[in-house]
């Protein structure tokens, strides 16, 4: 406690910081809540076969998105770019067999990682500019 008043610099980062954490809670929360909502689609839609034809699909795709839980997660690996192997097979046999999925995915990928991790970091600039001000 004494260093982080000794050295002025960080103190103003350990302020903003604690300042920033309800902003960076809520960017959580909508994170969970656009995973959840992609997850009862991509769970109605692939795991639950509506997407599919009359295709024979690989049992391995509709594991991967069975039920909400799993394909949140499913989606929260692809999210964060940690798909195991057979996640990445499921994706990649799932767009071979119906290629309009891939508009979907592209579509969850620009809002879930790049969008949130944007506003991310407005949330925390701005309560770290704003704090270093208020010093």
């Amino acid at each position: 406690v004494k260093l982080v008043k000794a050295v002025r610099p960080l103190l103003f980062l350990v302020v903003g910081v604690v300042a920033a954490l309800q902003g960076v809670v809520w960017v959580l929360v909508l994170t969970v809540v656009s995973l959840y909502a992609a997850g009862i689609v991509a769970t109605r839609l692939i795991g639950h076969g509506l997407i599919f034809e009359a295709q024979d699909i690989d049992e391995a795709v509709l594991e991967t998105f069975i039920n909400v839980p799993e394909s949140m997660f499913t989606l929260f690996r692809v999210m964060s770019g940690a798909a195991s192997e057979k996640e990445a097979y499921a994706i990649d046999t799932l767009m071979k067999a119906v290629p309009s999925v891939k508009f979907a995915f592209v579509f969850f990928m620009v809002t879930s990682s790049w969008t949130l991790l944007s506003i991310l970091t407005a949330v925390v600039s701005e309560n770290m500019i704003s704090t270093t001000q208020q010093q």
